[in-house]
C-alpha cells in the first residue's frame, strides 16, 4: 500500500506533496475566513469561541480522514462517496448536460451507463444505487471543483461548514439564555465524538449542518424576528429537502419537538389565564398522540421496521459483523411492537455503546461520553429537587425542544443501528442537545446572563 510516502487507492493518491501542500493552503484559507469573521465582531465576547470551535472541528476532521485511509486502509462510505463524487466531476468535464442529468434525473431512470463511460470511470455501484448516498456524493461533487482530487482537502471544507451551522446552533440556543456561553460552547462545539463523525464528507455532517440550520432558521421566523426574511425560507426550504433525501424521518423527529415547544411557548404567555393554558396543552397533546399513532401506522414506518428487521436478521446471522454489534431482543416488528421498544431503543440511543462495548479505535470516544452521560444522568435523577428540574423543563420551549428531539432521534438510532459503528454516527447529534437538558440546572435561575 505505501508507495513512497504517499498511500494510494483505488486510483487515489493520499498524502502527496501535491495533496498535502493544498491541504495547508486550503486550511490556511479557511482559517482566514473565520478569523476575518471572529476581527469583525471582536467586541461581541462570545465571538472568542469561534476560532476554537473552527480549530476543534478541523482536527477531528483530519484525525476522521486519518482513520479511513489508515485504520480502513482507503475503505468506507467516506472514501467511497468521494469517489463517486470525483466521477461525478469528471463527467462534467466530458459531458455537462450529462452532469446536471445525473444532479436532478429521478433514481427511478438513472442509469449507470448512460452518462458514465471509460473515460470518466464510474461510480462505485453500491453508492450509485442508493439513493440517499449518491446525493451525498452529488453535493460532494461541487465541492470537487475546488479540491483538485484532495480527499483531505475537501474533508477540510466539510470541517468549515459544520463550523459554521454550529455557530448558527450556538447563536440560537444562546438566546434562549439558559446556559452560560461556556456551558452551550462545550456542548455545541467540543463533543469529541460529535465532531469526528460530523465534520468529515459523510451522511451524517450533512444531517447535522441541515438540522442545525434547519432550527437557527426557523426559530428567526418563529420568533417574529425583525431580521427574518426570505432567505431564511429559503434555507428552511433547503433544508427539509435535503433532509427528505438523505434520512427522511429527520422531519419527524425536528418538527413533533418543534410543534411541542411551540405550545411551551403559548402556555407560558397563557400563565395567567389556566383555562386557554390548559386548552392548549390538551390540544397540543391530543396532536401529538395522533402523530404518532398515524407514524407507527403508516406505510413508511412499515418499511422502517421492514428493514430494520432484514438488517437485525443479517447481523445476526453474518459473522463477518464480529462483536461490533448489540440486540435488543426486539422479534415483533408490528406497530405494536415497536412501541414496546421505545424503553430499550431509547436507552441504546442514549448511552450505548456501554465503555466495556467500546475497547477499540473507531468507538473509545464514545465509551467515555457514554460514562459521562451516564454520570450526569445519575446527577439529575439522583436529586431532591428532580420535580423543580422537571418543571424547568416543561416549562422551557428550547428544552421542551431538546428532549424530544433527543428521544425520538435517540430511538430510532437505537432501533435501527444494530452496528454499533453506525449507532455512533446515527445519534451524534442527539449528544449536544441532551447534555443541555441533562445540565440545565447547573445556571443559577437568579443570575442574569449577560447578553453578549
Amino acid at each position: 500500500m505505501y508507495q513512497s510516502e504517499s498511500v494510494s487507492y483505488r486510483g487515489f493518491t493520499f498524502f502527496s506533496p501535491l495533496d498535502i501542500g493544498l491541504s495547508i493552503l486550503g486550511a490556511v484559507i479557511l482559517f482566514m475566513f473565520i478569523y476575518t469573521k471572529r476581527q469583525r465582531n471582536k467586541d461581541i465576547d462570545y465571538y472568542k469561541y469561534l476560532i476554537p470551535a473552527f480549530l476543534f472541528k478541523i482536527l477531528f476532521a483530519l484525525i476522521n480522514t486519518l482513520f479511513y485511509i489508515i485504520v480502513y486502509e482507503g475503505g468506507g462510505d467516506s472514501i467511497y462517496y468521494f469517489e463517486a463524487a470525483l466521477k461525478l466531476n469528471n463527467l462534467f468535464w466530458v459531458n455537462t448536460y450529462g452532469y446536471f442529468q445525473e444532479l436532478f434525473q429521478s433514481p427511478e431512470v438513472r442509469n449507470l451507463y448512460k452518462n458514465f463511460n471509460i473515460e470518466t470511470g464510474y461510480p462505485p455501484r453500491w453508492i450509485y444505487d442508493e439513493e440517499e448516498g449518491f446525493f451525498i456524493s452529488k453535493i460532494a461533487s461541487v465541492f470537487a471543483f475546488f479540491t483538485f482530487k484532495s480527499y483531505i482537502l475537501m474533508s477540510l471544507i466539510f470541517a468549515y461548514i459544520t463550523t459554521l451551522a454550529s455557530w448558527r446552533l450556538f447563536e440560537m440556543i444562546r438566546s434562549y439564555r439558559l446556559h452560560s456561553d461556556w456551558h452551550t460552547a462545550l456542548a455545541v462545539f467540543f463533543i469529541p465524538s460529535l465532531s469526528f463523525w460530523c465534520a468529515g464528507v459523510s451522511k451524517d455532517t450533512v444531517i447535522f449542518v441541515s438540522v442545525c440550520f434547519l432550527l437557527y432558521n426557523l426559530n428567526k421566523i418563529i420568533s417574529l424576528n425583525k431580521d427574518s426574511s426570505f432567505r431564511n425560507w429559503l434555507v428552511i426550504f433547503i433544508c427539509i429537502f435535503v433532509l427528505l433525501q438523505v434520512r427522511s424521518f429527520m422531519i419527524i423527529t425536528v418538527f413533533v419537538p418543534l410543534a411541542l415547544a411551540y405550545s411551551a411557548r403559548l402556555t407560558k404567555k397563557l400563565h395567567d389565564q389556566p383555562f386557554q393554558r390548559n386548552a392548549i396543552k390538551f390540544l397540543f397533546g391530543v396532536a401529538g398522540i395522533t402523530v404518532i399513532v398515524l407514524f407507527f401506522q403508516s406505510e413508511q414506518a412499515q418499511e422502517f421496521a421492514t428493514e430494520a428487521s432484514v438488517i437485525s436478521q443479517d447481523m445476526a446471522t453474518n459473522p463477518n459483523y464480529g462483536t461490533n454489534r448489540y440486540d435488543l431482543g426486539i422479534t415483533d416488528y408490528s406497530p405494536a411492537g415497536m412501541v414496546k421498544a421505545l424503553p430499550v431503543s431509547i436507552i441504546a440511543g442514549f448511552f450505548r455503546p456501554y465503555i466495556w462495548e467500546a475497547l477499540s479505535v473507531s468507538l473509545i470516544l464514545n465509551g467515555i461520553e457514554s460514562v459521562m452521560l451516564f454520570y450526569f444522568t445519575f446527577r439529575f435523577i439522583a436529586n431532591k429537587n428532580i420535580f423543580i428540574r422537571l418543571k424547568r423543563i416543561v416549562s422551557n420551549e428550547f428544552l421542551v425542544f431538546a428532549l424530544y428531539f433527543s428521544i425520538i432521534l435517540a430511538y430510532f438510532a437505537g432501533f435501527t443501528s444494530i452496528l454499533f459503528g453506525v449507532l455512533v454516527r446515527f445519534k451524534a447529534p442527539v449528544l449536544p442537545f441532551l447534555l443541555l437538558v441533562l445540565t440545565a440546572h447547573y445556571i443559577d435561575e437568579k443570575r442574569k446572563l449577560p447578553e453578549n
